[in-house]
């Protein structure tokens, strides 16, 4: 399985045989105490033991704690303070926790394990299980090569895992009966500047992914506060729908904005190895992962282990059109929309983040998704997300309160903007329905070779051309009759609204 993952890291660590049936390792990235952090790591005592992917963005307060109660450490990493604290609190450690990870832990005096993934799930988790045996790994392919059988489950975000339960360690939102609150835009303000600094590494130089969108914006606004300098990566031209807006934010700050320019074939040629990293079909993660696999591929080349991104405050603030339709009609239609949206997100947006970067051995990291900005997003009242402009109802009003609170720093030009997608705004796609690959889907695939493909992959449920381009590839690297996850679709079931409009023309 090490043989599979050799992308997803800069070190080998040592394989560790803690018992005669168990073996544990990882593909270190060197983020948090580079040199000493080696996996995997014991507790004080010995006795639980732990590979890990990600980071603990508070381990330092952590440490603390557990030094006061006379822990002692032997590394500044974080995954030994994730040892100490399952040791010190056992499963009431993850309610501790907060940052993106995935971890298995192993009792050497018990052999029992606990496996756990973060409330989003910005870390993958995947699991194979038969009566002999239990492998976990980050990805699915390596799981397949090292196992002939069994099917390919994954840990489902803000759960864990032993061998006798799955079990939910955190909710996400409010309890139903709880007050919902209006916005203050100082509130939210420190929060994702807080956010923001604690996804800069320390001791490390990083980079942002840039589009001059409100998120992407306000998170370069808020790490240049932080330290100045970092460059953004911005995907297209002068050509591309979202330059103009780039450039205006990089005039106005001085900001170091490098561009990453678009394949002159249309990625075609790169169909093959964006989706075997995505490990997915779905058009509208495999598309947008182009976009992120260019620009993580750029910053790799450039040196840097750690990106910034914009990803999550879409769904949390409503900024997707279904969304925005859905909480203009008030909190009992949007929020079970917005619910849909944050519980795929693994295996959208937060995957493609994740295959993209660690395909080239770089961290992407999340501040919209701080638990404490997702709490505060998940309070506001409908009101606070949506308000009517001309007709048509604007969301992530919260994000756009911002560029109010820092006017010298943030052009209004960028406040006022509509939503548009990654792959639209760098250029590569005209909308949701016209797109090169697409056009190459159309070309390339007859309707009798459809039609067929539609019979033979009836469990995926293939309803276009693109569809069944992007899982033809998928097959050619891994069998995907044994990962069931796949055959799920990622379609939103939205209620019935009085304007129905947008439909027609949205493409979850």
């Amino acid at each position: 399985m090490l043989s599979g993952l050799m992308h997803r890291g800069d070190v080998d660590d040592p394989v560790l045989s803690p018992a005669h049936d168990a073996a544990m390792a990882t593909r270190r990235l060197r983020i948090v105490d580079a040199e000493r952090a080696v996996q995997p790591q014991f507790s004080f005592d010995n006795r639980y033991v732990v590979v890990f992917n990600g980071e603990i963005y508070n381990h330092e307060a952590l440490r603390r704690e557990l030094e006061g109660m006379g822990v002692v450490f032997r590394t500044h990493s974080d995954t030994e303070v994730l040892a100490n604290a399952l040791r010190a609190w056992g499963g009431g450690a993850l309610g501790r926790l907060v940052g993106m990870y995935a971890f298995v832990a192993f009792d050497v005096k018990t052999h029992e394990f606990l496996a756990a993934r973060d409330p989003l799930g910005v870390k993958p988790l995947y699991v194979i299980m038969s009566k002999r045996s239990i492998l976990f790994c980050s990805e699915i392919r390596p799981l397949l090569a090292a196992s002939e059988i069994g099917e390919v489950m994954l840990l489902p975000p803000g759960q864990a895992l032993t061998r006798n339960a799955l079990t939910p360690f955190v909710r996400l939102g409010p309890e139903p009966d709880s007050r919902r609150t209006a916005n203050d835009p100082a509130v939210l303000d420190s929060l994702l500047e807080a956010a923001v600094q604690a996804r800069i590494p320390p001791d490390l130089p990083f980079a942002t992914f840039f589009s001059g969108g409100i998120d992407s914006t306000l998170i370069a606004s808020y790490a240049s506060c932080v330290r100045p300098g970092a460059p953004g990566y911005f995907l297209g031209g002068p050509e591309a729908p979202d330059y103009a807006y780039a450039a205006r934010y990089a005039d106005m700050t001085g900001y170091d904005l490098r561009v990453v320019s678009l394949p002159p074939d249309d990625g075609i040629g790169l169909i093959g190895n964006v989706v075997t990293s995505v490990e997915t079909f779905e058009p509208g993660v495999v598309r947008d992962a182009l976009c992120g696999y260019l620009l993580s591929q750029r910053a790799h080349a450039d040196g840097f282990r750690v990106a910034l991104c914009g990803e999550g405050a879409d769904e949390l603030f409503a900024g997707y059109l279904p969304l925005e339709m859905a909480y203009a009609e008030g909190a009992a239609y949007g929020d079970p929309v917005r619910r849909q949206c944050l519980e795929m997100m693994h295996r959208s947006n937060l995957q493609r983040v994740d295959r993209c970067g660690m395909r080239f051995g770089l961290e992407v990291r999340t501040p919209f998704l701080d638990s404490s900005v997702v709490a505060y997003a998940l309070a506001l009242d409908a009101q606070a997300l949506v308000r009517e402009t001309a007709g048509t109802p604007v969301g992530k009003q919260p994000l756009r309160a911002l560029f109010d609170l820092h006017a010298d720093r943030l052009p209004r030009e960028i406040a006022v903007r509509a939503k548009m997608p990654m792959h639209r705004g760098a250029g590569f796609d005209a909308s949701q329905k016209v797109s090169p690959w697409i056009r190459h889907a159309e070309a390339t695939i007859s309707d009798q070779e459809f039609a067929e493909a539609q019979r033979e992959y009836k469990a995926f449920d293939l309803c276009a051309k693109e569809e069944l381009l992007y899982l033809r590839h998928l097959t050619q690297t891994l069998d995907v009759n044994r990962v069931p996850h796949l055959k799920s679709r990622l379609r939103l079931n939205f209620p019935t609204l009085k304007r129905m409009e947008w439909a027609a023309d949205f493409t979850p």
